[in-house]
């Protein structure tokens, strides 16, 4: 909610004009470096360009208003810091974005602006905005995204109790709900916090409400002033229900279109919101019941760089695991999994969870949907690796049943939980790093 991660709460789209990147110079001239992190130089003229793309991002904004050049500064370094950390931590992990998947996610953004098919980037050259700078700025954010759901996510449980209450309160009592459009203004605050650093936050905050307050553009305080994903956006979130936030921020659905908080502290930061505009969200319509596996996978990577007695050297170990796991109870192949397996469901003894047909890559749900509960299938190849799958169960779900909401309530009580983990867990990677400053001409 507050940086990025995959699957927002916050559904709404930005449109493509809100990420396009000033083109740079196609020179790059090294004229100093501007900090050192973890080893990697960030150089001035890195900063430079950071420093003028966010000034385009004020370019709305009243010239008398902008920050000096010191701040904005600043504040791209914080940026660019927080990204370095980002994409470090991804090469330690072994997370990468394929170039398919930049492809898939590049035509999400064709289909959710309304762009005929491999029109984007003659769109985006029509704005002026340089192809490749934007690909590797959106690729970026794919691969924090990444990132976000293995370090962060992958390991947060939501209790049963939790998601069946959740049920009780906001589905079975199926009535219409007020959805309300929020933006905020954010900043964030470290680890223990002295007093000192509390109190400015406050104070700034407060002095921020009251110029809103008096006059001046929620929007443009946000640009201005705020530290989350979306200031560029006038500090826009999206459309949000009572039951997708954080029980700190309830107070805000109290407040009526137009009208402003006061300044919620979380485990991040402080925040303020404004309520931009409200609707009544009618429930949703029933759908076909379905059939759903619960599974658990082993999976042993491959890639391109591997040569081929190395990926027959993968393959023979994965047939022996499959033949191993031949008869082994649901406990005994855990086990295994959490041992052995290379992806991000290891911590979970490869736990997938309950899916239907269409959520898997095709080997993978085809393998499944044919295992009876409790077997194990020998070795499926798909593009993530080779995979040994065991169905722990199977089922037949009614679309208004507990069961079938049951994933989606989850992914909800997750993405609260994301609100306050990853700030903290980004928040830790800077306390972790070993950043050295220097002075840019």
């Amino acid at each position: 909610m507050y940086h990025q991660f995959i699957k927002p709460i916050f559904a709404g789209v930005a449109l493509i004009v809100c990420v396009c990147i000033s083109p740079p110079a196609k020179a790059e001239v090294i004229d100093g470096i501007a900090a050192i992190v973890n080893g990697h130089a960030l150089t001035c003229y890195e900063l430079k360009q950071a420093t003028s793309a966010l000034r385009q991002q004020l370019s709305t904004v009243d010239a008398s208003r902008i920050p000096g050049p010191t701040q904005l500064a600043a504040r791209a370094l914080d940026e660019k810091i927080t990204t370095i950390l980002q994409q470090q931590e991804a090469r330690k992990l072994e997370i990468s974005v394929s170039d398919d998947e930049l492809n898939k996610a590049l035509s999400n953004i064709e289909v959710q602006n309304n762009i005929p098919a491999g029109q984007l980037f003659n769109v985006l050259k029509a704005q002026g905005v340089d192809i490749e700078d934007y690909k590797t700025s959106f690729k970026n954010r794919l691969l924090t995204g990444k990132l976000s759901n293995i370090a962060v996510r992958s390991r947060l449980q939501v209790s049963e109790e939790a998601i069946h209450e959740y049920y009780r309160k906001y589905i079975a009592n199926n009535e219409p709900q007020r959805e309300i459009e929020i933006a905020q203004i954010f900043i964030p605050i470290s680890i223990d916090p002295p007093p000192s650093e509390i109190d400015k936050a406050y104070r700034k905050m407060n002095t921020w409400r009251d110029q809103v307050l008096h006059g001046d553009s929620f929007a443009n305080m946000a640009r201005l002033h705020s530290q989350a994903q979306g200031a560029e956006k006038g500090g826009l979130m999206g459309w949000v229900l009572p039951n997708a936030m954080a029980p700190r921020f309830a107070s805000i659905f109290s407040l009526k279109v137009g009208e402003i908080s006061q300044p919620i502290r979380s485990p991040a930061g402080l925040h303020l919101f404004s309520v931009m505009q409200e609707r009544l969200k009618e429930p949703a319509a029933l759908g076909k019941s379905y059939d759903e596996v619960h599974a658990r996978h082993i999976l042993l990577k491959l890639s391109d760089t591997m040569s081929d007695a190395e990926k027959t050297k993968v393959r023979i170990r994965a047939e022996q695991i499959a033949e191993a796991m031949q008869g082994a109870s649901d406990a005994e192949f855990a086990i295994r999994a959490k041992e052995i397996s290379q992806g991000p469901s290891a911590a979970k003894g490869g736990d997938l969870g309950w899916f239907k047909h269409g959520a898997m890559l095709p080997a993978f749900e085809k393998a499944a949907f044919a295992l009876e509960a409790g077997k194990t299938s020998g070795v499926v190849q798909t593009r993530f690796g080779l995979h040994i799958i065991r169905v722990v169960e199977r089922r037949h779900v009614d679309p208004d049943s507990f069961e079938a909401h049951h994933d989606e309530i989850e992914n909800i009580l997750l993405n609260i939980e994301m609100q306050d983990q990853f700030p903290r867990w980004l928040a830790g990677l800077k306390a972790k790093a070993t950043i050295e400053y220097r002075t840019c001409p």
